[in-house]
């Protein structure tokens, strides 16, 4: 087993006769856990260069207010188009429901991320049922999952109470239900960024939300630190959906990433140069990637969608002036796909600043990865 800091190439030893954990033993990796979120997939930006098995359409411009910018009159010719790649590529779609059109909030004038209204909830519960029911029946049987809301506990993204966001929410799990009863309702993803992200994704489960999803989303951001951060945020995560009795519901990291630094000499962006983000070395951010991953699907998470490969925030896979894909963090990501997929679930442990991961090849190869924190 070799040894080497954060600041070296991740290396990997292969054996052959360690046996590996047996409550994992069953369990594979599939290339679904691998996601991404691309923005502007039919606007010049070429299909990501990396593996990835799942597609989360957030700030995709295919939320509520794009898709009925009036009441009764629809636009899906983005998200038919979006919906046409991922089939095209094998890609499995997240579609989040959220920003309501401010012809529909109960308060339009709200401030918010994107425009004034879209964190409100509808004033009108009817306006929501149609929404929802309009684009369930359209996609049924193209697309399985959909989220409702994003990152409620901060104010850009969501206004209302934690009991409507669980009226929402509950309304379209019977809906998508009763059009296909193989549809999967994602819980809106707090964020570690915002307030008390623990406590908001308590109460929304105690308040009944529990009742009416499939799967926990929640973001994992660790804008600091390392991906060794997001290990407490997972078990944090693991406790609340365990006090609320739904510990054996699959867990989705549905956002994460970091501030990665441009190669092509383009500026950074204030977003991330006036909030504060700790800025990762292009090398870094491959070693990133490859311990993100292995570490959160350790720790049960079972999609990890990474934000983003388009961003123009300083958060981007790909140079923001060049386009093309920042290449430690691109072959790092492919080579850890390869590894992983059809593997066991990796087991994990730590002692001090030294983190051993261990897991088994679809090829039957034993693989130990070691490295230090500094």
């Amino acid at each position: 087993m070799k040894k080497y800091t954060a600041i070296l190439l991740l290396v990997s030893a292969i054996l052959w006769v360690v046996p590996h954990k047996e409550a994992n033993a069953t369990e594979t990796v599939p290339i679904e856990f691998f996601g991404l979120m691309i923005h502007r997939a039919d606007q010049g930006t070429a299909w990501p260069g990396v593996r990835f098995g799942s597609w989360r359409l957030w700030d995709a411009y295919v939320n509520w207010e794009q898709l009925e910018p009036k009441r009764g009159e629809w636009d899906f010719s983005r998200l038919d188009r979006y919906v046409a790649m991922a089939k095209q590529h094998n890609v499995d779609l997240l579609l989040p429901l959220a920003n309501t059109p401010q012809w529909a909030a109960a308060r339009p004038n709200d401030p918010s991320g994107y425009k004034p209204g879209n964190s409100s909830e509808p004033a009108n519960i009817e306006d929501w049922r149609r929404y929802v029911r309009t684009v369930g029946e359209r996609y049924k049987g193209r697309i399985h999952n959909y989220q409702i809301w994003n990152e409620p506990n901060a104010k850009l993204f969501y206004t209302g109470s934690p009991a409507k966001l669980v009226e929402l929410t509950c309304e379209a799990f019977r809906i998508l239900k009763s059009i296909d009863p193989q549809n999967r309702i994602v819980s809106a993803g707090s964020t570690p960024g915002a307030k008390d992200h623990l406590g908001y994704l308590d109460n929304f489960l105690a308040l009944g939300g529990k009742d009416c999803i499939d799967v926990v989303g929640h973001h994992f951001y660790v804008p600091h630190s390392g991906p060794e951060a997001m290990v407490p945020l997972i078990r944090g995560v693991r406790g609340v959906m365990k006090k609320n009795g739904i510990h054996q519901k699959p867990l989705w990291s549905t956002e994460a990433g970091w501030w990665i630094a441009n190669g092509d000499g383009t500026p950074d962006h204030r977003y991330v140069t006036k909030g504060g983000w700790k800025k990762v070395s292009l090398q870094d951010a491959g070693e990133y990637a490859v311990r993100a991953f292995i570490l959160t699907r350790a720790e049960g998470v079972e999609r990890f969608f990474w934000y983003s490969w388009d961003s123009p925030y300083g958060l981007s896979l790909t140079e923001p002036t060049s386009k093309k894909p920042k290449q430690a963090l691109a072959e790092n990501w492919n080579n850890t796909v390869e590894r992983l997929v059809g593997s066991t679930i990796p087991v994990c442990s730590q002692t001090g600043k030294t983190w051993r991961c261990s897991f088994i090849r679809k090829d039957g190869a034993k693989v130990e990865d070691s490295w230090s924190v500094e």
